[in-house]
């Protein structure tokens, strides 16, 4: 009976929700047929995009390492600033400011690995066959990353300070795991909390992205290789989730 009440309840909200998205991949779908109606050339905006990005290309690692990097300078001094001036208390606000100014620090030198990732593909399709200028590209790419994993390391170096159990090196391998059985219990659970959200919103954020691949296929020519890996990815997300529940499920 609980269960069939639990139905009952969400039943309304989830046909809502299906009525909703429908009529959204209607007049989505209704605008993409009036664009080929009044005659949209899909070519030359896809040519516009393609120069717009090369031309921005050799310009994105720069730029984006300055900001990110120079905000992660930022973070790390007023972080080891604090460090110097805290008096070891547990509770203390000026702990919890460190943490979070440190995480800030790991964040933003993610998010420019996957800047210079995305752009070292761009330079791939756009610069690979220019002059010297795509070696220097290659370069500042390296350089950008070095400066991502020293970011990286003083991050987690100041965290240890605070911390002495803590274990592991970024330079290592199996940094992750060690650190991880440095954890105490508490800090297991908010990692077990942080990768359930991770899990929830990246499944929403593939199922949004399929839906997106699917419009600009109808407008693009779009071949069928970006949904191919998105739904490997995702797959492969899904699966590893699941076989992971199973395995600790046994053990417990």
């Amino acid at each position: 009976m609980n269960e069939k009440s639990e139905n009952r309840k969400a039943l309304p909200k989830f046909t809502l929700s299906l009525l909703g998205s429908l009529l959204v991949g209607g007049v989505i779908g209704f605008a993409v047929g009036l664009s080929r109606a009044m005659g949209l050339d899909t070519a030359a905006l896809a040519e516009g995009l393609s120069v717009a990005l090369a031309a921005v290309t050799p310009w994105g690692i720069p730029v984006t390492s300055a900001l990110t990097l120079g905000s992660c300078l930022v973070l790390y001094r007023s972080a080891a600033k604090k460090f110097a001036a805290w008096d070891g208390g547990d509770e203390d606000e000026t702990s919890e400011s460190i943490d979070t100014a440190l995480s800030w620090v790991l964040l933003l030198s993610a998010v420019q690995l996957l800047f210079n990732l995305f752009f070292l593909s761009a330079f791939c399709i756009y610069w690979m066959d220019r002059d010297i200028r795509a070696l220097a590209l290659v370069g500042v790419f390296l350089l950008s990353c070095g400066f991502v994993i020293f970011a990286q390391q003083k991050a987690v170096d100041l965290t240890r300070r605070m911390n002495p159990e803590k274990r592991g090196s970024v330079y290592d391998t199996k940094f992750q795991k060690k650190w991880m059985d440095s954890c105490d219990e508490s800090e297991r659970r908010q990692v077990g909390q942080a990768c359930c959200r991770a899990y929830m919103v990246s499944s929403r954020f593939c199922l949004g992205l399929w839906l997106a691949l699917a419009i600009l296929s109808m407008v693009f020519e779009v071949s069928i290789l970006p949904t191919l890996v998105l739904l490997l990815v995702w797959g492969v997300m899904q699966v590893t989730y699941s076989l992971e529940c199973i395995r600790l499920g046994k053990r417990n």
